[in-house]
């Protein structure tokens, strides 16, 4: 039997940080670190939850690792809380779906898990719901600076914290951003890279925001901050295919599922931080709108499209460009802003006419849900993208936009006009299950 076996994070001896090491089948041992900033030292804080909280983020972590070879038993070698457990099961399952998938390795897949049972933490946390200190997860994206947005509205004011693998990256984050933002560095096992690179290894998607969850949760919970705040909306719940009967989502660790995993297990180690998305109830749309009109200030410098963290090769993005204007979440951020801006503005924000290039029209078609499964990409609900589509056609400026006529004829043969129609106003002001504090859902509506 083939055993995955993570060990217990240590901290570093001369950095402030923890190595999280793992044992993967035909390769051996690998030890990834992570950095975090001199203003919080993790040696200072309270050791149990400390520990606690670095066990946890061993979790998705490892996912990294795993993927280079899958292995039959995962095996911790520290004990795990019921909530640990299940946080262990949906990464390892649904969170490496797209990557079974991809790699046609079976779906979903069967492993055990070996680990030792603990109870929850002495101590049920309890949380501060006014004047609260928040640290924001910042990606440079609509979502992100909606969040922050919402979170100033709750008179709050957020800590940007991002997640990064490289100088290049903090410099392109921080050029995403109106204020600085607090960088907690990984570093890969290098060896790692060098074996998925040669095709010895596995490689995939992986759910990176189980990893960053936890880990701005210990920094947050080193720093004494109140809020983990995370900008997932709700169509990340929706699955991007069916494999064997069974849903797959390429959003998956950004899903309701995977937030409800993660606050149990916080809330199992003892972590007075309340973590939340704050775009959980709203539609895409609503983002939208919120971006163009209440965070306009944004426009000019945020980006969604993936190919700002690519550093070498043939997709990096020229000097001064935030959008590549060819893929699917440039054509997807463009269609869902259009409605609030003017054709001539939207080609100011886009460095471009995205919705003009007949080479979109597979992306746009595949958003819409006129194929069988939606892009591996972070887009969101194809109903929403249909609505919006529709809305456009009835609009003097973007009725005549090349790819917004060019579509419509498909586009109601999959869907009724009428109920797209309906569907517009709906989608604006509709709110879903989530889990803000009161103070916040006030704020979007969804108290």
């Amino acid at each position: 039997m083939t055993i995955f076996s993570l060990s217990t994070p240590r901290l570093l001896d001369h950095r402030n940080g923890f190595a999280f090491t793992f044992s993967v089948p035909r390769f051996g041992d690998f030890t990834e670190t992570v950095v975090f900033p001199d203003r919080v030292n993790l040696r200072e804080m309270d050791a149990s939850l400390r520990d606690d909280l670095a066990c946890l983020a061993a979790i998705p972590i490892g996912a990294s690792y795993y993927k280079a070879a899958p292995a039959e038993r995962i095996a911790p070698e520290f004990a795990m809380t019921a909530s640990g457990r299940h946080l262990t099961e949906l990464v390892y399952g649904p969170g490496l779906g797209e990557f079974y998938v991809r790699n046609a390795l079976g779906y979903p897949p069967c492993f055990t898990i070996a680990a030792d049972v603990r109870g929850d933490a002495a101590k049920f946390p309890v949380f501060q719901e006014s004047a609260a200190q928040a640290a924001v997860a910042f990606g440079g994206g609509k979502d992100s600076h909606v969040a922050a947005n919402v979170i100033r509205a709750a008179g709050v004011e957020p800590e940007y914290v991002s997640l990064v693998l490289s100088e290049r990256v903090s410099a392109r984050l921080q050029g995403m951003s109106e204020t600085p933002v607090t960088m907690l560095h990984r570093t890969i096992d290098p060896r790692l890279i060098e074996i998925s690179r040669s095709g010895e290894a596995l490689n995939g998607h992986i759910p990176i925001t189980g990893i960053n969850s936890c880990l701005m949760m210990l920094y947050a919970a080193a720093k004494g901050l109140d809020w983990v705040v995370f900008a997932n909306e709700r169509d990340a719940s929706e699955p991007t295919m069916e494999a064997n009967g069974y849903s797959v989502n390429h959003q998956f660790s950004k899903s309701l599922e995977f937030e409800n995993a993660l606050r149990d297990g916080f809330m199992a180690a003892g972590a007075p931080v309340q973590y939340f998305s704050v775009l959980r109830p709203v539609s895409a749309l609503w983002i939208g709108r919120y971006l163009a009109t209440k965070a306009a200030g944004a426009l000019d410098i945020f980006a969604s499209c993936n190919r700002n963290f690519v550093f070498a090769g043939p997709d990096v993005l020229e000097e001064g460009r935030r959008w590549c204007g060819r893929c699917s979440k440039c054509v997807y951020t463009a269609v869902l802003l259009a409605p609030f801006l003017s054709v001539i503005r939207h080609a100011e924000v886009f460095q471009g006419q995205p919705l003009h290039d007949p080479d979109n029209a597979r992306y746009l078609r595949e958003i819409a849900g006129l194929t069988g499964a939606k892009p591996w990409e972070c887009v969101g609900e194809r109903r929403e993208v249909a609505c919006t589509i529709t809305h456009l056609l009835s609009h003097p400026e973007w009725s005549k936009v090349p790819l917004i006529k060019a579509i419509e004829p498909e586009l109601f043969i999959r869907w009724d006009r009428d109920r797209l129609r309906a569907s517009w106003s709906e989608g604006l002001d509709a709110r879903s299950e989530h889990r803000m504090p009161t103070s916040v859902a006030a704020i979007m509506g969804a108290d």
